[in-house]
């Protein structure tokens, strides 16, 4: 199995695992080495990475946005840092790259099998189940944040 195949399936596996409210997020695959995740606004989305080299993933949520919205975010969830260590013991909040700031955990492996890519999808999965609640009541309330449903694309009419 490559990294690839165990990042582009994480969505599905994810789906199952989320309280039934949690279930319409929209995600995205665009390199081999990183999946996304998202409801309202993608640039605050969960994410899981792979570091080959350092035989490692990592999964959390990434607040991508402009360096004030990312500080605010930051701000919030450190004032539930008890409650998220006690629900997600290996997490770590930080400001990041770029401005940017996270709430993440690295995940090494020894082989890419299918209960390393279970372990991710749990992993993630809660992750999402315990700051999603708390995101959408710190999101600030100048942050755009769209929660209609993705649009399908029509397939094309073959000529």
């Amino acid at each position: 199995m490559n990294a690839h195949f165990t990042l582009r399936s994480i969505p599905d596996l994810v789906r199952p695992l989320l309280p039934a409210d949690l279930r319409d997020f929209r995600s995205g695959a665009r390199w081999s080495y990183l999946m996304k995740l998202y409801y309202g606004n993608e640039q605050i989305h969960y994410e899981a990475s792979h570091h080959a080299r350092r035989r490692t993933f990592e999964i959390g949520l990434h607040f991508e946005s402009d360096d004030l919205t990312n500080a605010r975010l930051l701000g919030a969830f450190r004032a539930h840092e008890r409650l998220i260590n006690r629900r997600l013991p290996e997490a770590r909040i930080e400001p990041w790259d770029r401005g940017w700031t996270r709430i993440w955990e690295p995940v090494t492996y020894d082989r890419l099998d299918e209960a390393l890519r279970e372990d991710l999808a749990r992993r993630l999965a809660m992750y999402v189940t315990v700051l999603e609640p708390l995101l959408r009541n710190d999101l600030p309330a100048d942050v755009p944040w769209d929660m209609s449903p993705p649009r399908r694309r029509r397939a094309r009419a073959v000529s």
